[in-house]
């Protein structure tokens, strides 16, 4: 009799437990789900964008723009100061140092996780190629996509260009092992300079 009230208790025990642990793991399951995916939110990975493919939803360009813009891979080319439009030149002649450039905001809208963007700063000895590795969208309407350059250690040689479609303004910023750089750009317009003579892409927001 002492034995069968043993094993009595015993199976009751096994029978409660198995039931505890079936009631509460998928539950720890939906947790590890849910915390896995509060790390992240603002970030795209390769797999996940828009219906487009790209990070942002409408481009509003047409579709022999779209093909070019993802043909090309140099973000900005460099002109004279008379290149730029009357407009621009108050904008991007803040100082009289660097070099006034012509920027198509289309060209890293296309650009995503594994593609790569070529820099061409001649005049300050840079020319190099990089590879996105994050995009991150920071509101409705301003993104920012980061890189690395080729063959360099990423901590000390990566850039970042933030923009907002909506205002065609574009910071982007170059940091390498030959020196800091940003430009800052609006209506496909803008001048590079060095980072001690640039702005802080916070000032993106006021835009």
């Amino acid at each position: 009799m002492k034995y069968y009230k043993f094993y009595i208790l015993l199976a009751v025990t096994l029978i409660v437990t198995a039931g505890i642990f079936a009631f509460f793991k998928p539950d720890q399951v939906t947790a590890s789900s849910q915390i896995n995916t509060v790390h992240q939110p603002n970030h795209f990975l390769s797999s996940k964008s828009s219906e487009s493919g790209f990070p942002r939803e409408n481009l509003n360009i047409t579709k022999n723009q779209l093909e070019d813009a993802k043909k090309e891979t140099i973000l900005f080319h460099e002109v004279q100061d008379n290149d730029l439009n009357s407009s621009e030149r108050v904008f991007a002649s803040k100082s009289k140092n660097g070099m006034a450039i012509n920027y198509n905001q289309n060209i890293i809208e296309t650009k995503k996780i594994g593609d790569v963007v070529k820099f061409q700063m001649l005049e300050y000895g840079l020319n190099r190629s990089g590879k996105i590795v994050d995009i991150e969208k920071v509101d409705d309407d301003i993104i920012r996509w980061r890189g690395e350059f080729d063959q360099k250690i990423p901590e000390r040689n990566y850039f970042t260009i933030t923009q907002s479609h909506k205002d065609r303004y574009t910071i982007i910023q170059v940091y390498s092992d030959v020196g800091n750089y940003i430009a800052e750009i609006k209506n496909g317009q803008g001048r590079v300079q060095t980072m001690d003579q640039g702005i802080e892409d916070q000032e993106l927001h006021d835009h």
